[in-house]
C-alpha cells in the first residue's frame, strides 16, 4: 500500500491525478497512454486501492451517503440475545511508519499464527509470541513497490500460502503476483521456512488492483479489478495457479514450471452483457475439486449497489486447468448501498469505509444445513449511523442465502468487517471434521463520541447475534501521515478472518482468529500512526 511521500510532492502528484483525462485502455505506448498510467499508479502507491468508479465517483457517492447519514438520529441501540464471544490469545500485531494503511490479514495453522500486513511477514506460536518477522524484499527479494498482501492456510496441502502485488512503477507498471508456500505447516523463519515465486499474468500496464487469494483442492485463485486508467476500469479477471497436493514437508522448493497458470477476464454479471467486479474466492476448510467466488455486480462502476451478490463455480478441467464461470449466478439479498465516510471523536480526518465491495470468503460445510457447502462472505454498507458491516452465508449450489445479518448500532459506524465460520478439519486424511455452523465478525468502531476501536460479534448456530464486544480501544483518533496527506484516514483496505482448523473437538463451538487495525492516537502529519492487533475467539 501506499508508501509515504513528501506533503508538497504527494499533493502535486494527487492534483495530477485527478485531473487527469480519462484515458481509453488501447492506449498502449503512446506518450498519453503511458501518462495515464502512470497516474494511476501514483493513485494506487498514495491511496491504495482504486476506487470502484475512480476518484471522482468515490467522492461523490461517500459525500452522498455522509450526507444521509447527518440526517439519521441517535437512537438506543437493539438488545441483543446471543452469548458474547470470548477472545484470547489477544496481542499487539506488527506495525510499520511509513505507509498506510497496514492491509492486516493473517491465518492460523497447527502450530502458528501468520500475520501479514504492508509490507511485512510475522509468525507468531499459538500463544501470540513473536517467533520471527520480515518485510516483503526479504522474503520475495523484490524491492520495487509491493501492495495488498494475502495470506491462508491450506488444509488440503498442509502448509502457508502468501500472495503479494508487486506493481513495479509509474514507468514500468508490471503487476505480477509473487507467491509462494511454506515448506512445512510450521515456518519458523523467513525466507528459509518458504518457497518463493512469481507469475505474471498478462496485466502488465495496467494496475491488478485489490487482489485476493482463494483455494480448492487443485487451484490457487487471484481475484483482481484491472484499471488501466484511474477513470477506466476495464473488468474484473481471475487468475489461477495449479496447488501442489503434497502434505509432507518439503526441503528444496519445486521448480516454477512446475506449476501451470492461466486466467480468465472480465467476468460478467448474470444478465451475460455487464461488467462484475471485486471477486473474492473462497478460502476452503473442506478440500473440494469445486471452488466457489463471490463478487458484487457494480457494471455501472458508481459504487457497489444492489440487491444480489453474483456466484461462480470453480472444478478442474481434464487437462489440469481450471473451469472458471464467467457469467455470475444471482444471489438475491437485502438492498445495499456504499457506505458513509466514518468520524471519529477529536479528530479532524474521517476514516475511509470503502465502497461496498466485498471484504473476505471463507467456504466450509456448514452441519445445520444438512452438511450443505456454504460460502461465508461479507462487506461495508450503508446502515447503522452510516456504515454497517452486511454478512451472509451463501448455499452456493441453489444459489440462495442460508443465512444473513448486519453488525450495526445506530450510535455507531462499524466497517472494515471480515467474516469466518468455527468450521474444524483435522487428521492425516482430513477426515475429523468438526462444527462449522457458528461464526465470528471481527469489525472496526468509532463516531464522533468514540475513537476507533477493534469489537468483534458471534453468532452461534441458530441463535441471535451476540452484542459488540471490545477487542482492543484506540486511546485517540487516527491523524497520521495519509490523513493530512490525502484529507482522510486510510482504514484497513480489508482484514482477516480465519477458522482454527485444529479447534479441539472437546468444545461446543470452535474458533476463529482474526486481525484489524487501530491507532495510538498520537498526531503526526510525517508518520503512520496506526497499529494492528491480533486475536483468537470462540464464538
Amino acid at each position: 500500500m501506499p508508501r509515504r511521500f513528501a506533503v508538497l510532492a504527494t499533493v502535486t502528484l494527487l492534483a495530477l491525478a485527478l485531473a487527469g483525462p480519462a484515458v481509453s485502455a488501447r492506449a498502449g505506448g503512446s506518450r498519453s497512454g503511458r501518462s495515464a498510467i502512470a497516474q494511476a499508479v501514483r493513485y494506487k502507491m498514495s491511496h491504495g486501492y482504486i476506487p470502484i468508479g475512480g476518484p471522482a465517483a468515490y467522492d461523490r457517492y461517500s459525500a452522498q451517503a455522509a450526507a444521509r447519514a447527518a440526517l439519521l438520529h441517535p437512537s438506543a441501540a437493539p438488545a441483543a440475545g446471543g452469548q458474547n464471544p470470548v477472545a484470547g490469545p489477544s496481542w499487539q500485531g506488527v506495525d510499520e511508519d511509513d505507509l498506510a494503511p497496514p492491509d492486516p490479514t493473517g491465518a492460523i495453522g497447527p502450530n502458528s499464527y501468520v500475520e501479514a500486513i504492508n509490507l511485512q511477514l510475522a509468525i507468531y506460536d499459538r500463544t501470540g509470541a513473536l517467533i520471527t518477522k520480515a518485510p516483503f524484499s526479504t522474503l520475495t527479494g523484490a524491492t520495487d513497490f509491493l501492495s495488498d498482501p494475502q495470506v491462508l492456510f491450506d488444509v488440503r496441502s498442509n502448509r502457508f500460502y502468501y500472495l503479494i502485488l508487486r506493481v513495479g512503477d509509474e514507468t514500468n507498471p508490471i503487476s505480477t503476483m509473487l507467491w509462494g508456500f511454506s515448506k512445512s505447516n510450521n515456518p519458523t523463519s523467513i525466507p528459509g521456512s518458504f518457497c518463493n515465486y512469481e507469475t505474471d499474468f498478462g496485466w502488465g500496464g495496467t494496475i491488478a488492483d485489490y487482489p485476493k487469494l482463494g483455494t480448492t483442492n487443485d487451484f490457487l485463485l487471484v481475484g483482481v479489478n484491472i484499471y488501466p486508467t484511474l477513470a477506466t476500469f476495464t473488468g474484473s479477471d481471475v487468475g489461477w495457479i495449479s496447488k501442489s497436493t503434497n502434505r509432507k514437508p518439503v526441503t528444496s522448493c519445486p521448480p516454477a514450471t512446475t506449476f501451470k497458470t492461466g486466467k480468465v477476464s472480465g467476468i460478467l454479471n448474470d444478465d451475460g452483457a455487464t461488467l462484475a467486479s471485486t471477486p473474492e474466492p473462497a478460502v476452503q476448510t473442506d478440500p473440494s475439486s469445486t471452488g466457489w467466488i463471490v463478487a458484487v455486480p457494480d457494471s455501472t462502476n458508481s459504487g457497489a449497489t444492489g440487491t444480489k451478490l453474483e456466484l461462480y463455480k470453480v472444478t478442474r478441467n481434464p487437462d489440469g486447468s481450471a473451469n472458471i464461470q464467467t457469467t455470475g449466478t444471482p444471489v438475491t439479498v437485502n438492498f445495499y448501498s456504499p457506505p458513509s465516510p466514518a468520524p471519529q471523536k477529536n479528530g479532524v480526518h474521517s476514516l475511509d469505509t470503502l465502497d461496498g465491495r466485498l471484504i473476505r470468503a471463507v467456504s466450509a460445510i456448514d452441519p445445520s444445513h444438512g452438511g450443505a457447502m456454504a460460502v461465508w462472505t461479507s462487506h461495508t454498507v450503508f446502515g447503522g449511523a452510516g456504515a454497517e458491516v452486511r454478512w451472509y452465508e451463501i448455499d452456493p449450489v441453489n444459489a440462495t442465502v442460508f443465512q444473513s445479518g448486519a453488525v450495526t448500532d445506530p450510535n455507531l459506524f462499524a466497517f472494515n468487517g471480515a467474516v469466518s465460520p468455527d468450521r474444524a478439519v483435522q487428521g492425516a486424511k482430513l477426515s475429523k471434521r468438526f462444527f462449522g455452523d457458528s461464526m465470528v465478525v471481527g469489525f472496526t468502531t468509532s463516531s464522533s463520541n468514540d475513537f476507533p476501536a477493534v469489537q468483534m460479534v458471534s453468532k452461534i448456530r441458530g441463535n441471535p447475534q451476540s452484542g459488540f464486544v471490545m477487542v482492543t480501544q484506540s486511546p485517540g483518533p487516527e491523524e497520521g501521515f495519509d490523513c493530512w496527506e490525502l484529507g482522510k484516514c486510510r482504514w484497513g483496505d480489508y482484514s482477516g478472518a480465519f477458522p482454527d482448523l485444529m479447534a479441539p473437538s472437546s468444545g461446543s463451538t470452535g474458533k476463529v482468529w482474526l486481525s484489524n487495525m487501530w491507532s495510538d492516537g498520537q498526531t503526526d502529519p510525517l508518520a503512520a500512526t496506526w497499529r494492528t492487533w491480533n486475536w483468537g475467539a470462540v464464538p
